[in-house]
């Protein structure tokens, strides 16, 4: 295992200009032995795992955004039976993604997609905070659902820079994985318009509903299966039109023996959520589009370079 700090290694090609993509950019690029195999354990707030295979990304993994599994559960895109099942048939080799299409539960072209979209959202997460510095362990890969293709490193922080810029440049301001929303004083989420005459539908009331100054945009990803990045961004359009607020910091409640408390806004954030065996659960109903896949507008496999997504 080799441990090492940002500034180290050959600078990646000049794709990436935003700070914090910059110091992702050049953990990537410290990464000891050219074209690594194994995990890249970024350290920081949220933090994330980069998973290599002879250089390429198969998946990025962050507690500040929801992986392929949570985005397919619970969108409800694939029900939690077909979820267990094709786990289970493909834990030996490694193959649950060949499994979810052999069952016909998702194309090919879904399947790289989605490990897309939960990649550059890891990688988002990890950007968004703190990056303090790495751990590579080399080996083989060993991710449950890796990115059939791969990502190609040079793609992904280029979206990663593109995302960042763009969230800088929200009005008002928003962290994604720091500042709790709430309810506007007056704003009615049942009935809210968006600010111009129209009502809320979709994915953007889902939203909103689940806005309770208790949530982030990071937990509300969680709570709905929807990208993290997507979620910020309706989150702020909401804060826009007047219909979500940012909830301050409170100062901390007193408990007994006089340590501090912990105020309603400032409560740990909701947990992932656990995927409980399949039972007698029901399949859940699926939405267009709302397992967030659209977010991805144009991608590069890492094999195959000159095919694109369709529409891209």
């Amino acid at each position: 295992m080799t441990a090492f700090r940002p500034g180290a290694g050959p600078p990646l090609p000049a794709v990436v200009r935003t700070d914090a993509a910059g110091r992702l950019a050049t953990v990537l690029s410290a990464t000891p032995g050219g074209r690594p195999s194994g995990t890249l354990t970024v350290l920081g707030d949220p933090g994330g795992v980069f998973h290599l295979a002879s250089g390429i990304i198969t998946a990025v993994d962050s507690p500040g955004a929801p992986d392929v599994a949570t985005l397919l559960l619970r969108s409800g895109r694939i029900g939690a039976a077909d979820w267990e099942a094709a786990c289970h048939a493909g834990a030996a080799d490694g193959r649950t993604g060949a499994e979810l299409v052999a069952r016909q539960l998702l194309g090919a072209t879904e399947l790289q997609l989605m490990c897309m979209m939960a990649a550059l959202d890891g990688a988002f997460a990890v950007a968004a905070g703190r990056v303090d510095g790495c751990t590579l362990a080399g080996g083989p890969p060993t991710h449950r659902l890796p990115a059939p293709q791969g990502v190609e490193p040079e793609w992904l922080l280029q979206e990663t820079d593109r995302r960042l810029r763009a969230l800088a440049a929200l009005r008002p301001p928003l962290s994604p994985l720091h500042d709790r929303i709430g309810p506007a004083p007056g704003a009615d989420r049942r009935t809210a318009g968006d600010g111009r005459g129209s009502r809320l539908t979709g994915e953007r009331r889902e939203i909103l509903q689940c806005a309770n100054g208790r949530r982030s945009a990071r937990d509300i990803a969680f709570r709905l299966g929807r990208s993290l990045y997507a979620v910020t961004v309706e989150l702020s359009r909401l804060l826009a039109d007047g219909l979500v607020e940012i909830v301050p910091p409170g100062p901390a409640v007193p408990v007994a023996g006089g340590r501090p408390g912990v105020t309603a806004a400032r409560r740990p954030p909701d947990p992932p959520p656990v995927h409980q065996p399949a039972g007698r659960l029901p399949l859940p109903r699926r939405r267009r589009g709302a397992s967030g896949i659209n977010d991805v507008l144009s991608w590069r496999p890492a094999a195959g370079r000159h095919h694109r997504a369709p529409g891209s």
